[in-house]
């Protein structure tokens, strides 16, 4: 079955990536994998505040993924993931070791200052993923 890697974080830029994912999942009998990233390096900002920021980053890519999983036709094959990392690092790794077929993600995400002072996710996983990308705007 041709697998579908969609990464997932709320923002408009997303919402674009699922609605491609979806329509390549229904010419192509695929399975989706919506992918929510806990990204570690918003939490990093203290060593107290951490556990709450990644319980709290989990609550919210919990929601996310619910979301998105209840608005999908019944006939798609979807399954959802949340992990807690570097969101490119975490992707990349999803797609190697799950033989993903392809990666459907947003042009940018929430993190602004992330994609400016880091690199954007986007780019990063363009760059090193193992299998094709399309980056949805």
């Amino acid at each position: 079955m041709y697998k579908i890697l969609v990464p997932v974080d709320g923002s408009e830029e997303s919402e674009k990536a699922i609605t491609q994912a979806i329509h390549m999942a229904e010419l192509e009998k695929g399975k989706l994998i919506f992918y929510f990233v806990v990204n570690i390096q918003q939490a990093a900002i203290s060593v107290h505040l951490c556990q709450e920021i990644i319980d709290s980053l989990t609550e919210e890519g919990n929601r996310i993924l619910g979301e998105i999983k209840e608005k999908l036709p019944d006939n798609l094959d979807c399954e959802t993931v949340l992990e807690v990392g570097i969101p490119y690092e975490r992707i990349v790794d999803y797609a190697k070791d799950n033989a993903v077929d392809i990666i459907v993600m947003g042009s940018r995400g929430l993190s602004l200052v992330e994609g400016i002072l880091m690199g954007s996710v986007s780019r990063n996983v363009l760059e090193q993923a193992p299998c094709s990308v399309l980056i949805a705007k």
